[in-house]
C-alpha cells in the first residue's frame, strides 16, 4: 500500500535536477543501506543487495524532454518495502522541471480491516535533496525548515494559500512580537519536522500576520501563538471552508508533554493529504509512459530469453573407444575425481565429447536459465504490485460506498433531530408567549460556553479537566487518529456531548437526584441536563464480544488502581459517536459513581473489532 509520497517542481534547478537527484539517492543506496547503486543498469533490472531487485529507466521524448525513474524493491519478513523515484525534465524552458518520490509499505498485519494504515516515514534521502534544490508546491515553497516571513514579503504567503496547483497542506504560524522569533521558529519546526517534503510552514513576524490577517477575514485568520493548517483549495469568500483549516492552540505549542504526539498528529495530517491528492496531470502522463515501457521491457526480456536459449545437439553415437588406462601406480587421486565429473557431464548433456566451444554452450545455457529465472520473479513481482494496486482501488472504492451510505444515514438522523429541537423549541415559545412571558422566550440564549464545542480531538482531550466526574484513562492517540477522518472536528464535538452526558449523569446522582443507571438517565433524562438518544448507547457488548477472547480482551481498559486493583476492567457501555464505514467511533467508559462517585472513560477511537466488523 502507498505509504508516502512527495511531489515537488523547480525552476532553478531544472537543467540539473536529473543529477543533483541522482546524487542524492545513490548516497542513500550505498550509506546507510550498504547497496551498490553501480549495479543499476539503463531500461533492466539488477540485483543490488540482498532481496534488493532495482530498475532503472531512462527515457528521451521526441520532444526533447527527459525521464527518469528508479524503482527498488526490497523484501523482507513482512513483505516487499518499493521505493519509486521518477524525475522529469521538460525540454520547453517555461516549464518546470519535476521529482517525484513514492514509498509503498506491506500491507497491516493481520486480518483487521480497521488496522491503521502503515505509513512510511520520510526516506532519509528527501531531506539533503530539498537543501540543495529550489523545491516548490505550486506557489508554496518545500523546504527543511519554516520559512520565515517578514512584513511585506507576505505575498509569497497569500499565494500560496489560494494557489489551486497546490497539493500539500500549508502550516502558517502567526506572531505579535510578543514571541522571540527564533524560539518560536524553533518550536514550530520542531512540530513540523517530520512533514518534509509534503508539506510547506511559513512563520509570520508581527507585521505579517497583521497583513494576512487583513486579506484573508476573520474566518481564515492565523492569530499570534497559533499555527493553523491550511489544506488545499482555500475558498476564502466561503464562511464554511474556514472549519476546514485546523487552528493549533497556543496552551497545545507552548505545553512541552504535547510535542512528540503533536509532531505526529501533523505529519500524519501532512501525509494523507499528499496520499490522496491526485497527481498533477503531467505527472500522470510520464507515469503512465515509463509503466508501459517497463512492461514492454519485461515482455520483450522474457521473449529474449526463450529465443537465445542456446540448444545443445548430442553427438552422432560412436563406438565407444575402449582405451585401456595403465595403472602405473601415480595416478593422482583429484584427477581420477575430476575424470569420472567429467565422463558424468557428458552422460547428463548426451554428448560424447567435451570440447571449449562444447563447454561455453553449456556454460551460456547456464546464464540463460538464470537470466529466465530472474525475468520471471520480475514479472511476478510486476503481477504482485498490480494486483496489489487493484486490490487497493477496490477497496477504497468500497470503503467510499460504504462512507457515503453511512454519512446519508447520519445527515437522515441529524436532519430529524434538528427538526425535533426546532419543533420543541418553536411550542415551547408559543407557550411561554401565551403565559405572557413573550420577551423570555424571544430574548433568552444560551451562554458561551454551552454552545462551545471542541473542534478537534486534541482540543476536547485538553478539556477534559472540565469534568469534575469524568476521568479519562484512555490513549490519547487513539483520539488523535480519528481527526484525519474528521476535518471539520463533528466527531470531536458529538463526543463531547457524550462526555457532558456522563458529566451531568454522575452530577445527579451525586447530589440524589438520579439512582438508576446511565441508559435509565437517557430515557429519561432530568430537565435541565444534557440528553443523548438511546439508540446510540448501548449498556454493554454483545453476548459474541463478551465470549470471544479476541474481542472482549480489546475492551479490557484501564483505570486507576484505587478503583480495581489489576489497573483494568472490562468497559463493555459505549456511546456509539457516528457510523462511518470501519472506523465509526466510539467511547467506551466504565461507571464508577457507586464507590468513587467518577466515571473512567477508557477508549475513544476507531470501533473495537467484532465479529461483524471481522
Amino acid at each position: 500500500m502507498l505509504g508516502f509520497r512527495s511531489v515537488f517542481a523547480t525552476h532553478h534547478e531544472r537543467d540539473h535536477l536529473q543529477r543533483l537527484v541522482r546524487e542524492q539517492l545513490d548516497r542513500w543506496i550505498a550509506d546507510p543501506k550498504g547497496w551498490d547503486p553501480s549495479a543499476l543498469q539503463e531500461n533492466r533490472w539488477a540485483t543490488i543487495g540482498d532481496n534488493v531487485r532495482a530498475l532503472l529507466l531512462q527515457h528521451e521524448g521526441q520532444d526533447g524532454s527527459t525521464s527518469t525513474r528508479v524503482r527498488i524493491v526490497e523484501t523482507k519478513p513482512d513483505g516487499q518495502w518499493i521505493v519509486q523515484l521518477t524525475v522529469h525534465s521538460p525540454n520547453a524552458r517555461e516549464r518546470a522541471a519535476w521529482a517525484w518520490i513514492d514509498i509503498e509499505s506491506p500491507d497491516p498485519d493481520g486480518e483487521d480491516p480497521r488496522s491503521r494504515p502503515r505509513l512510511a516515514g520520510t526516506p532519509r534521502f528527501l531531506a539533503p535533496m530539498l537543501e540543495i534544490i529550489d523545491a516548490w508546491d505550486g506557489a508554496a515553497r518545500l523546504t527543511t525548515r519554516p520559512v520565515v516571513i517578514r512584513g511585506d514579503e507576505v505575498d509569497e504567503v497569500h499565494r500560496a494559500l489560494i494557489d489551486t496547483e497546490r497539493r500539500g497542506v500549508l502550516f502558517v504560524a502567526g506572531n505579535d512580537d510578543s514571541l522571540p522569533s527564533v524560539p518560536w521558529t524553533n518550536r514550530i519546526a520542531d512540530l513540523t519536522r517530520f512533514t518534509i517534503g509534503m508539506a510547506s510552514c511559513y512563520v509570520l513576524d508581527g507585521a505579517a500576520t497583521q497583513m494576512l490577517n487583513d486579506r484573508l477575514g476573520q474566518v481564515h485568520a492565523v492569530l499570534p501563538g497559533r499555527l493553523r493548517t491550511f489544506r488545499p483549495q482555500v475558498q476564502l469568500d466561503s464562511a464554511v471552508d474556514g472549519l476546514r483549516h485546523r487552528v493549533l492552540s497556543a496552551e497545545r505549542i507552548a505545553d512541552d508533554n504535547e510535542q512528540p504526539r503533536l509532531a505526529r498528529v501533523l505529519a500524519s495530517n501532512a501525509q494523507l493529504q499528499a496520499l490522496k491528492q491526485p497527481l498533477p496531470a503531467s505527472v500522470a502522463r510520464v507515469h503512465r509512459m515509463l509503466e508501459r515501457i517497463a512492461d514492454d521491457m519485461l515482455v520483450h526480456r522474457l521473449g529474449d530469453v526463450t529465443s537465445k536459449r542456446p540448444s545443445l545437439v548430442p553427438s552422432q553415437p560412436q563406438a565407444a573407444a575402449v582405451e585401456t588406462r595403465q595403472s602405473d601406480g601415480q595416478q593422482d587421486g583429484a584427477g581420477a575425481q575430476q575424470g569420472m565429473l567429467l565422463d558424468y557431464l557428458k552422460i547428463k548433456v548426451g554428448i560424447d565429447h567435451l570440447t571449449v566451444d562444447r563447454i561455453d554452450e553449456i556454460v551460456r545455457l547456464i546464464e540463460v536459465g538464470r537470466s529466465s529465472q530472474e525475468a520471471q520473479k520480475d514479472i511476478a513481482s510486476r503481477f504482485a504490485q498490480l494486483q496489489a494496486e487493484l486490490d487497493e482501488i477496490q477497496k477504497a472504492y468500497h470503503d467510499v460506498k460504504r462512507q457515503l451510505d453511512d454519512e446519508q444515514i447520519e445527515n437522515r438522523d441529524a436532519v430529524e433531530r434538528l427538526t425535533r429541537s426546532a419543533e420543541t423549541e418553536r411550542t415551547l415559545r408559543h407557550r411561554l408567549a401565551s403565559l405572557g412571558q413573550a420577551e423570555v422566550a424571544w430574548t433568552a440564549q444560551p451562554s458561551e460556553a454551552d454552545v462551545s464545542r471542541p473542534d478537534s480531538f486534541g482540543e476536547m482531550l485538553r478539556w477534559l479537566p472540565r469534568l469534575q466526574y469524568v476521568v479519562f484513562t484512555g490513549d490519547p492517540d487513539c483520539a488523535e487518529e480519528l481527526d484525519n477522518n474528521d476535518p471539520l472536528g463533528n466527531w470531536a464535538s458529538k463526543t463531547w456531548d457524550a462526555l457532558l452526558v456522563l458529566q451531568d449523569y454522575a452530577a445527579a446522582k451525586a447530589d440524589g437526584r438520579w439512582a438508576r443507571d446511565v441508559h435509565g438517565f437517557l430515557e429519561n433524562t432530568p430537565d435541565g441536563c444534557h440528553g443523548w438518544p438511546t439508540r446510540r448507547h448501548a449498556r454493554d457488548e454483545s453476548e459474541e464480544v463478551r465470549t470471544n477472547p479476541a474481542y472482549w480482551k480489546k475492551r479490557v481498559l484501564p483505570v486507576p488502581a484505587s478503583v480495581i486493583a489489576a489497573g483494568e476492567i472490562f468497559m463493555g457501555a459505549h456511546f456509539k459517536i457516528a457510523q462511518f464505514a470501519m472506523i465509526s467511533p466510539r467511547m467506551h467508559y466504565y461507571d464508577d459513581t457507586a464507590q468513587s462517585g467518577r466515571i473512567y472513560v477508557g477508549y475513544i477511537g476507531r470501533h473495537l473489532p467484532t465479529g461483524q466488523t471481522n
